[in-house]
């Protein structure tokens, strides 16, 4: 069974893979309704360029400038590390990973996307697989220290 048949038994909720529990989104529990991160790209490996979606019920500072509801930051345009603040209404930060392909198609949670998530303290690090259907979880690794 493939991955993407696994995440539409289970609905969409994280499943055990070869040992390994993996997940289509990640949703944080925040500890307040406006937080401080740091999002730092660490390596990809695809052909095709790779983003990470943060969303929120609420906005995102960066830069002084303010985005509600969902931001997208691209590695090949971001900077390696982005500090910002989730203003989040409800205390939620749901994170997943896309992908853009060589058609300008941008795309998430189908065919091989999963994410393994391993977290350290207040640090939470994201092995990611894209679209292509393999199993090696290095297209996208990044992390986020909540602050």
């Amino acid at each position: 069974m493939s991955l993407q048949d696994l995440f539409i038994t289970s609905k969409g909720q994280p499943i055990t893979y070869k040992g390994k529990v993996l997940q289509m989104i990640d949703r944080v529990n925040l500890s307040s309704g406006r937080v401080g991160i740091k999002v730092s790209f660490l390596q990809t490996n695809s052909k095709w360029k790779q983003g990470i979606v943060l969303q929120t019920k609420g906005k995102f500072e960066v830069n002084g400038k303010i985005v509600k509801n969902k931001i997208v930051l691209w590695e090949h345009t971001a900077p390696p590390e982005i500090g910002l603040f989730v203003m989040s209404d409800d205390a939620v930060l749901i994170v997943y990973n896309a992908w853009q392909t060589e058609d300008g198609t941008i795309d998430y949670w189908h065919n091989g996307a999963a994410m393994k998530i391993d977290q350290k303290e207040q640090t939470r690090i994201y092995n990611c697989n894209d679209g292509y259907a393999d199993e090696d979880f290095d297209d996208l690794i990044f992390q986020i220290e909540f602050q």
